[in-house]
């Protein structure tokens, strides 16, 4: 057993290592949802028109908000003003395309009217604490670029990763006789607090 407990140490010591750079991300975006008047979150924000000119693709004015057929329009569009990624797109009205390309440190907002054939294009700058709230939320596998899969795979692996990290947590507790009354006290008040809370709320 002693064997199995090193490598239960082991995993317990470098998968909290290897966490650490998205437990921190986590904790500090809840800080921030939670306090957000103690952040510039829902300060306004200035938008930087990035260009507004004369533009012609045809558009299925029948498609539905972000649903497939008006995506892969939206996708072409990006891809002829070179700003291809991450993006949601809807119709405000029914001759107007509204494409929302975002990232985690801007959003590039563009408005193509499809009967007066313009396209404009405004960039929004986040602030930090928006920056780290988008890493909080931002996960799936729905986004055409690469970089995107990847990073909702990452977010599948530290999911994962803190589970067995709980896991191996619980059971060195368990192995260590001495620290069984105070791992139990940690236990049982962290349960129950969470367990009053859910069921009050």
């Amino acid at each position: 057993m002693k064997t199995f407990d090193k490598i239960n140490r082991r995993t317990h010591l470098y998968l909290g290592l290897g966490l650490m750079p998205w437990l921190f991300v986590y904790g500090l975006s809840s800080l921030i949802v939670i306090h957000r008047s103690w952040f510039p979150v829902d300060k306004e924000r200035t938008r930087e028109l990035l260009f507004e000119r004369q533009y012609s693709r045809p558009v299925n004015v029948n498609g539905s908000n972000n649903e497939p057929e008006l995506r892969a329009a939206a996708q072409e569009i990006l891809k002829d003003c070179h700003l291809q990624g991450a993006f949601w797109v809807d119709k405000p009205k029914a001759d107007t395309v509204h494409i929302d390309r975002f990232s985690f440190r801007d959003s590039i907002s563009l408005t193509y009217l499809i009967t007066e054939q313009k396209l404009k294009a405004e960039r929004q700058r986040m602030p930090w604490p928006q920056v780290v709230v988008r890493m909080h939320f931002r996960g799936g596998y729905g986004q055409p670029a690469f970089l995107d899969k990847l990073w909702g795979l990452l977010v599948d692996v530290a999911c994962v990763g803190i589970i067995i990290w709980v896991a191996s947590g619980l059971i060195m507790w368990w192995r260590l006789p001495r620290l069984r009354v105070w791992g139990a006290t940690a236990v049982v008040g962290g349960t129950l607090s969470f367990l009053l809370l859910v069921w009050t709320l």
